[in-house]
């Protein structure tokens, strides 16, 4: 039996998927379809047969859009036997609900930290709001953090809150590409200058542990044990 992932996710999410994949699932395929509708047309054209198939489709459901696709693919998938869907909201959000984000990121006495204190209350808000769901208190409280006198959806404010937290650092990481310090051992980004630091100066963990924290301790955990998939990395 063989086994694949397959996800919508290109360039910065694509390029996550595929480190953390080939770090802790070496023996898994990954694939990327481009989109949504690509993605559900895919496992729409799957068969049953002994292989298995994990799907990743990006679940901010307040856009309409992804609503609809979602509906279409969760019913396809319920007409086959080889199919689990990793339940994820975004790649971004994965990120975002990493405990040890600020951490990571942040030296102790980094002055950032400090400047970005509402960044990462907002971080901890959105992680909330899409988890829980958001009272109006919290979203006007999210705006104000985030200095906006309107919310785009979920996935948006997720990956704005993302690159402007990580902003300037080496974890900076929007849609176009991923911060080189979550997708490299400590510390091989070749940008480094002298007065970079960050929360794993001292620690200075290999690639494989960072992955094994990031799956640990983010809602990765729970997606990939729904999937049957957690207990089944190296």
């Amino acid at each position: 039996m063989s086994r694949f992932v397959w996800c919508e996710d290109s360039r910065s999410g694509f390029v996550f998927w595929k480190t953390l994949f080939n770090t802790l699932y070496p023996d898994i395929t990954l694939d990327s379809k481009g989109n949504n509708s690509e993605l559900r047309k895919s496992v729409e054209n799957l068969g049953n047969n002994s292989d298995q198939y994990y799907i990743i489709m990006d679940l901010a459901l307040d856009n309409p859009d992804v609503l609809r696709e979602y509906k279409r693919l969760t019913k396809v998938i319920s007409a086959k036997n080889n199919i689990n869907l990793i339940k994820l909201h975004s790649f971004e959000y994965c990120l975002l609900s990493f405990k040890d984000l600020d951490d990571w990121i942040f030296a102790e006495e980094d002055e950032l930290r400090d400047k970005r204190k509402n960044l990462m209350e907002a971080r901890k808000l959105i992680v909330r709001i899409i988890t829980e769901g958001a009272s109006n208190d919290e979203l006007i409280k999210l705006q104000t953090l985030l200095d906006v006198n309107d919310l785009k959806n979920s996935e948006q404010t997720a990956s704005k809150i993302l690159f402007e937290l990580t902003r300037n650092t080496g974890f900076e990481t929007d849609k176009s590409q991923i911060g080189p310090c979550f997708i490299v051992d400590c510390c091989n980004w070749k940008d480094k200058q002298n007065d970079d630091i960050c929360g794993l100066n001292l620690s200075r963990l290999t690639l494989k542990e960072k992955m094994e924290q990031i799956l640990k301790r983010s809602v990765l955990y729970s997606a990939f044990m729904e999937a049957d998939l957690y207990d089944n990395c190296i």
